[in-house]
């Protein structure tokens, strides 16, 4: 069984082929996935705590200071890497709705980089 979150998040970057500070509103989605154990896959109340700690640190960031080159691949892969420790984390969503364009960093991602 998977269950998800999803959180938004806004954001100022720089990056080399896009000039000058800007800034994007983001969507993200976390995928974890196991079994239902007393009913939960990862309970609601945890999940919601872990990831809204993600959110805090990303909400309203300057993203430079904390991700070397901040493209939503980048921002994908960060978040992975925050939240995989706190349980069976399977697929990372990022998106800017507003466009229609996203990234998506999953299981095979991660191992292929090491990062599983």
């Amino acid at each position: 069984m998977k269950v998800f979150k999803q959180f938004t998040f806004d954001v100022a970057h720089q990056l080399p082929d896009w000039p000058g500070l800007h800034g994007h509103s983001y969507t993200g989605e976390v995928w974890f996935e196991g079994p239902a154990t007393d009913g939960y896959v990862v309970p609601e109340s945890v999940l919601s705590v872990e990831v809204e700690a993600v959110r805090k640190r990303l909400d309203h960031s300057f993203l430079n200071e904390f991700i070397e080159l901040p493209t939503s691949e980048n921002i994908a892969r960060w978040i992975w890497t925050t939240l995989r420790p706190k349980g069976n984390l399977v697929k990372v969503r990022v998106f800017r709705g507003s466009i229609g364009f996203g990234v998506e960093y999953d299981l095979e991602d991660a191992q292929r980089e090491g990062l599983a």
